[in-house]
């Protein structure tokens, strides 16, 4: 489950918003929100662009992106 909090936390830190990784991905705006709001998943190459754009460590990207799913 996306944890969007800690998405924005990392998109600030890097100095970009919403519609930044949403470009970065190869994706409209809609897409992207119909993602963050969890009506669609996002897929695991758009996980590894995300993860080298804003430059994510492997934790980054399991706090992100699998939040409560591995413990």
């Amino acid at each position: 489950e996306l944890n969007y909090k800690e998405l924005r936390i990392a998109e600030i830190r890097a100095g970009y918003n919403n519609n930044d990784v949403a470009h970065c991905v190869g994706i409209s705006k809609q897409a992207f929100y119909n993602k963050i709001a969890g009506r669609t998943d996002f897929k695991s190459s758009e996980i590894k662009k995300i993860s080298a754009f804003l430059k994510l460590s492997p934790e980054d990207v399991n706090r992100i992106f699998f939040d409560g799913m591995v413990n």
